[in-house]
């Protein structure tokens, strides 16, 4: 696999990130910080994906090592705020050949990404009651 592919697929997981925490910011529209974390997220799991068809087997013993617990409350932008900060560091970790590190860090924010979407479709289910 290209680390240009991941690379790529990590730079544009933090512009929407990045669009995702600025709509937030500005007390933009739901819908808007939605699909700006939903690209966020495809775009975590195409390189997450990359990753572990790169690193194989190895990929297996290393995504349980940052699990988040589902048992703790968790805030919509700090949770976007740590996930932008570990894909930088994902981006910094590819490029500089540290491929398993890339991959524990990006799987950390995918699963950030993940409860934040959740969160944000909690909210949504309970403005509709």
């Amino acid at each position: 696999m290209s680390r240009d592919k991941i690379e790529s697929a990590l730079s544009a997981a933090l512009r929407h990130l990045e669009d995702s925490l600025n709509t937030l910011s500005n007390n933009g529209a739901e819908t808007a910080v939605s699909d700006s974390l939903w690209s966020a997220s495809a775009e975590t799991e195409y390189a997450v994906f990359l990753l572990s068809l790169m690193l194989g087997d190895t990929a297996e013993g290393t995504s349980g090592k940052h699990t988040a617990s589902s048992k703790h409350s968790m805030e919509l932008k700090p949770a976007l705020t740590t996930a932008l900060e570990l894909l930088k560091n994902a981006k910094t970790n590819i490029e500089t050949g540290g491929i398993e590190k890339c991959y524990e860090e990006s799987w950390a924010a995918r699963n950030l990404l993940l409860k934040a979407q959740e969160l944000l479709e909690k909210k949504r289910k309970e403005a509709k009651k």
